[in-house]
């Protein structure tokens, strides 16, 4: 039997950055380039996820897990930004789960989310 499992917290929109620039090649700053949305359920992080994150020179702040769509197969994780809740996140680690029906994102808070 097939045990199915609620992603009930919320959804999260998940996309890239793109520098955005002058007329004369200045960076003037990053544009969202959103790519799709998913249900998620917040996950209690082990300690070991927090060790990762350090040796990474990064925070863990949230663990999430998501279904694993189709469209994010062939898609480098760790190169996407996830919003949630108006917050902006980095995307430090990304794993599928053994049957690749679900992701566990490892994420650290980057700030308030402004589209601009």
């Amino acid at each position: 039997m097939v045990q199915h499992s609620a992603l009930n917290d919320g959804f999260i929109h998940y996309g890239t950055k793109e520098t955005k620039r002058s007329e004369k090649g200045k960076r003037i700053g990053d544009a969202f380039l959103p790519q799709g949305i998913l249900a998620y359920q917040e996950m209690s992080a082990r300690e070991e996820d927090y060790q990762l994150a350090q040796v990474m020179s990064k925070s863990l702040d949230l663990k999430i897990k998501t279904p694993y769509p189709p469209s994010l197969q062939n898609i480098k994780k760790s190169k996407l930004t996830i919003i949630l809740n108006s917050t902006e996140y980095e995307v430090i680690k990304c794993d599928p789960d053994r049957a690749r029906n679900y992701l566990y994102f490892y994420l650290q808070e980057v700030g308030v989310f402004e589209q601009g």
